[in-house]
């Protein structure tokens, strides 16, 4: 880093300053930041420095020829308008205060009501076998309760958390990709008669799990050729398992025995291809492969939700629904929440929300040493004109930056609400 040290006299637009100060003690945004006027040089003059840091990199080259001395600065120097500007400046920072304690709640909240769904799914799947027609009530009641919880809240629709356990389990994968797949559904305005359809079948997509072996489906490497051929006929024995339980709908049953095939006839175990796939079967494909690739079993598994979403898009979009995969996409974001990203200037940070205007610069939690966790900030990368360099994967983070980011086992979804349409 080329950097020197000025005197607050000496600052001048365009420079790009580092300020050694508690967060709290100013009322920037950031400790770091390019000067854009005379009134950001007049508080910065005020506050408790000798000297401040300036970064001449990250300056811009004509920073020396401005003359804040000018009549021009004086005239926007004026103190009212300095007043208000300082006033506004504070009551932003408080705002985005108030934003993160807001995202916390609604995270703890989402925490518990994850929980909720877990606990109901486990039970569900340990009644199949001795009391099946009580674990199909169940599921209705799940599904149910998921359906009503979504319809109620569209803009936030569903957060799940807690994807990323140390006792990684089916009933945590069943519950995600129901809920993945009633918000898709809902972009595609399905009917409440539909939505129960799609998540009931998304809760026992993977029925057919029951039959496999765990030492195939936990197993971390590439399956061998014959365990890969044991492994696809989970989709036939899972519609079996939902044929005896005897109340489950025929429309439920074929979501179990087609989620594993493709647009392109590629898929397994019967290799059918689009003209045999409707919307319902498309959408959990989607979706279920988009939880596998963040939070699986398998070998290919542990990507972090822009990983995943580029795989999908890039080298596995045929066989794929298009409309399914880019509504998806769309309202999940190129870099969904929850992806771990680093910035172009190099600060860590996680994606919180997307920005439907452009989304390779979605909202942003930005890790800090200088800013206390609780008070952490949250980035509007449209309006901070900051790009995103790379997507992480938790594994590559510090300790005391998963902590700061709340990503301790921990991963969130977030989708776009009700607002921005639906697909016809």
């Amino acid at each position: 880093m080329n950097e020197r040290r000025f005197d607050k006299d000496e600052l001048r637009i365009g420079m790009f300053v580092m300020l050694d100060l508690p967060w709290l003690s100013h009322p920037f945004l950031t400790n770091s930041f390019k000067i854009r006027n005379q009134h950001q040089i007049n508080i910065l003059r005020q506050l408790d420095l000798e000297t401040i840091r300036v970064d001449l990199d990250r300056s811009d080259p004509f920073w020396a020829q401005d003359q804040s001395d000018s009549p021009a600065a004086d005239a926007l120097a004026d103190e009212a308008g300095g007043q208000a500007f300082t006033s506004k400046l504070w009551s932003e920072k408080h705002t985005r205060i108030q934003q993160l304690k807001e995202r916390r709640a609604r995270l703890n909240q989402c925490a518990k009501c994850y929980l909720q769904k877990a606990n109901l799914a486990r039970s569900i799947m340990s009644h199949l076998r001795s009391a099946p027609a009580q674990a199909a009530e169940e599921a209705v009641e799940l599904v149910g309760g998921m359906v009503d919880e979504l319809t109620e809240d569209p803009e936030t629709t569903v957060q799940l958390v807690n994807l990323k356990h140390r006792d990684e389990n089916s009933y945590n994968h069943a519950v995600n990709v129901s809920a993945l797949a009633l918000v898709l559904g809902r972009e595609f305005d399905l009917d409440q008669a539909q939505l129960r359809l799609l998540g009931m079948g998304a809760l026992f997509h993977d029925l057919g799990h029951l039959k496999i072996p765990s030492q195939i489906l936990m197993k971390k490497g590439p399956l061998t050729e014959a365990e890969r051929r044991f492994y696809q006929q989970h989709p036939r024995y899972g519609a079996e398992i939902a044929r005896q339980i005897g109340t489950l709908p025929a429309g439920v049953i074929e979501i179990i025995v087609k989620h594993h095939e493709h647009m392109d006839g590629s898929g397994f175990p019967e290799g059918l291809s689009a003209r045999d796939l409707g919307l319902l079967t498309r959408i959990l494909t989607v979706v279920n492969r988009y939880d596998n690739l963040c939070n699986g079993f398998g070998s290919e598994r542990d990507l972090s939700p822009h990983q995943a979403i580029s795989r999908m898009y890039s080298k596995e979009r045929q066989w794929y629904d298009p409309k399914v995969l880019t509504t998806f996409i769309t309202h999940l974001g190129v870099y969904p929440p929850g992806t771990v990203v680093r910035l172009n200037d190099g600060r860590i940070a996680v994606v919180t929300s997307i920005n439907t205007e452009d989304l390779l610069k979605p909202n942003v939690l930005v890790y800090s040493e200088e800013i206390p966790a609780e008070e952490a900030l949250i980035l509007n990368l449209i309006e901070e004109e900051i790009g995103i360099r790379e997507s992480l994967k938790i594994s590559e983070l510090t300790q005391a930056q998963i902590e700061y980011l709340n990503l301790s086992d921990k991963l969130s979804y977030y989708f776009q609400g009700q607002r921005h349409g639906r697909v016809r």
